[in-house]
Formats: structure tokens, C-alpha cells, sequence
């Protein structure tokens, strides 16, 4: 099973991510759309990958399947934001 598709879309999502973020620095009202456009680019990927080239998709059978792969795909980069936000997260040193 051949699954290279799923790191290709969590990248180019959360790269977009971060450009978004910086685009529109300090605006807390689309920070919150953040997850929603990672979920329609991770959709838009899956189906442009499965259209391309089919077998790495997890051997994805229908387009479905491959919206589904990368909207979780998608998804999956928002969870690695924040997996690297609180890594290098810096300690409050005042308790």
C-alpha cells in the first residue's frame, strides 16, 4: 500500500496555513477559518492526486474515498501546527 499522498497533502496544507497566518497577522476572526480551508484544500488535493495519479492514494477506489483522504489529510495539518506550537512553547515563568 503506497500512502506518500497523506505527508504531500499535510505539507502543502500547512504550508498554506502558515502563509495565510501570515498574510493576516493578529486577526483572530480568520484564524478561525483556518481548519475549514485546510479541509477544502486537503479535499481539492485528494481529488487532483487521484485524478493524476491514482495508485498513491491509498489505492482509493472512487473520488470519495480520495475527498475523504484529503479532507482528513487536510485536517491533519492544523493538528501538526499545533503539535509544533506546544513543542516549542515557552514556559510561564511566572508561577
Amino acid at each position: 500500500m503506497n500512502f506518500t499522498s497523506i505527508p504531500i497533502i499535510v505539507l502543502c496544507c500547512y504550508i498554506i496555513g502558515e502563509i495565510f497566518k501570515s498574510i493576516f497577522k493578529n486577526t483572530q476572526e480568520t484564524y478561525k477559518l483556518i481548519p475549514i480551508l485546510m479541509a477544502s484544500i486537503g479535499a481539492g488535493l485528494g481529488i487532483l492526486i487521484y485524478y493524476t495519479n491514482p495508485e498513491i492514494i491509498l489505492n482509493a477506489d472512487n473520488v470519495w474515498t480520495a475527498l475523504g483522504i484529503g479532507i482528513v489529510s487536510g485536517l491533519s495539518s492544523t493538528g501538526t501546527n499545533q503539535l509544533i506550537k506546544q513543542t516549542f512553547k515557552k514556559e510561564n515563568k511566572n508561577e
